[in-house]
């Protein structure tokens, strides 16, 4: 079996349907769907339930509740393909998806695949994928995809990378795709990027990162702690050091600005990322990428030094005060204002 395409399940009744269909909806015939019920209490199981019976494509897994990471371990054990892609429940994917894949792990024998998502903000279904141009490939070396954004979804990969190095999301831990996806790099002999959107992926209200619950946020510092360390036992540290340090700063402290600072001004906790950055990685400033980055990166040298109250004043307070603005000043079609 080419694909094993792993959904996990948890209380989405109002998005596993189109979720599914997308995917049986696929022009390619060679692959399964795994789907794993993480201990749903809304009417997902009988979702899955229905679609089992029109289907013997789909393999539906019930276990207790264990997280998204848990779910996933769960079916990359079951998985029969060759190849894995993760959809999750909420997202679906266009028909020509597993198809394009195919095309390119056959042409360049490739270990993974990364490919551009999609956001959506509406309900609206998509009947294709809308590109500008051409598909455009290119091989990545493990530097460039470590540098790249960790997203489990925006990927496909073979399995025996998951297996022959036993390799699994942790469970009940935010940021699990930070903590896993980059310990692929050094077992992936070719990895490749295919410029083209094959994944929608649906904005959700109470997602990580629209979440303000600073509490779970912090758990960023586990998930690379967990890259950090597995690097260090497996003794590529020192050969990805400037990557990695990158890394620390991009997700560790700036995307956390972003996560927290637009929520409240948060010193304490931008202040224990700010010293965990710094004392994993004291000369960061020096690093290669943050001098390349930072000059085009929104924001990000208020952030690496510490100018965190200059940044919540732009991102948070501007919000309310244009709220303020606009409720004593309607804005009409005539008007010559504009917030």
């Amino acid at each position: 079996m080419k694909f094993s395409v792993i959904v996990p399940v948890y209380n989405v009744e109002k998005f596993l349907a189109k979720c599914l269909d997308s995917i049986l909806n696929q022009d390619f015939d060679d692959y399964e769907i795994i789907a794993v019920n993480d201990g749903s209490t809304d009417s997902s199981p009988e979702i899955l339930d229905e679609y089992s019976k029109k289907t013997d494509k789909l393999k539906v897994i019930n276990q207790k509740n264990k997280g998204l990471g848990g779910a996933r371990n769960t079916a990359i054990e079951a998985a029969g393909g060759e190849f894995l892609v993760f959809v999750d429940s909420d997202d679906f994917i266009p028909r020509e998806m597993l198809s394009t894949l195919s095309v390119y792990f056959d042409k360049y024998n490739l270990d993974i695949l990364s490919f551009d998502l999609t956001a959506v903000y509406t309900s609206d279904f998509p009947d294709t994928v809308v590109t500008d141009s051409e598909d455009e490939f290119v091989f990545l070396i493990t530097k460039e995809f470590l540098i790249s954004e960790p997203t489990a979804c925006a990927k496909a990969y073979r399995r025996s990378l998951y297996i022959d190095n036993d390799i699994r999301f942790p469970e009940r831990l935010w940021y699990e795709d930070l903590a896993t996806v980059y310990r692929l790099v050094p077992f992936a002999d070719k990895i490749g990027y295919l410029k083209k959107p094959l994944y929608y992926y649906v904005q959700q209200p109470n997602s990580i990162t629209h979440s303000a619950n600073t509490t779970r946020m912090m758990e960023i510092i586990t998930a690379f702690d967990t890259v950090q360390s597995y690097f260090k036992e497996i003794g590529c540290y020192n050969e990805y050091y400037s990557e990695l340090e990158w890394l620390c700063v991009k997700h560790v402290l700036y995307y956390s600005a972003h996560r927290f600072l637009t929520k409240g001004y948060y010193y304490k906790q931008m202040n224990a990322l700010y010293k965990y950055v710094c004392s994993n990685y004291p000369n960061f400033m020096d690093n290669k990428y943050v001098k390349e980055y930072m000059p085009s990166t929104y924001c990000m040298d208020w952030i690496v030094n510490k100018q965190f109250f200059s940044f919540y004043f732009k991102e948070c307070l501007k919000v309310k005060f244009a709220k303020a603005f606009r409720t004593v000043f309607p804005k009409n079609d005539d008007s010559e204002y504009s917030v």
